[in-house]
């Protein structure tokens, strides 16, 4: 079982900008997507599927950044 201290070394956030400003920070993918039910952006099946950083879309961009 891992320490606190391990799982904080590992953890992981995201990002979102649109047009360089900061939209917000989430812990998960799915946030993302809930926070930005109504506007024009991927679905979560989607989002899932991305692998690489940046995700680009339409002047969005989702960083994944270590979590401090």
């Amino acid at each position: 079982m891992a320490t606190y201290k391990e799982q904080q070394e590992n953890r992981k956030s995201y990002v979102l900008l649109k047009d360089c400003e900061v939209l917000g920070t989430f812990g998960n993918l799915k946030k993302i997507c809930e926070f930005m039910e109504g506007e024009d952006f991927y679905s979560y099946n989607t989002i899932i599927r991305k692998k690489d950083f940046p995700i680009l879309y339409k002047g969005y961009k989702i960083f994944k950044v270590k979590h401090h």
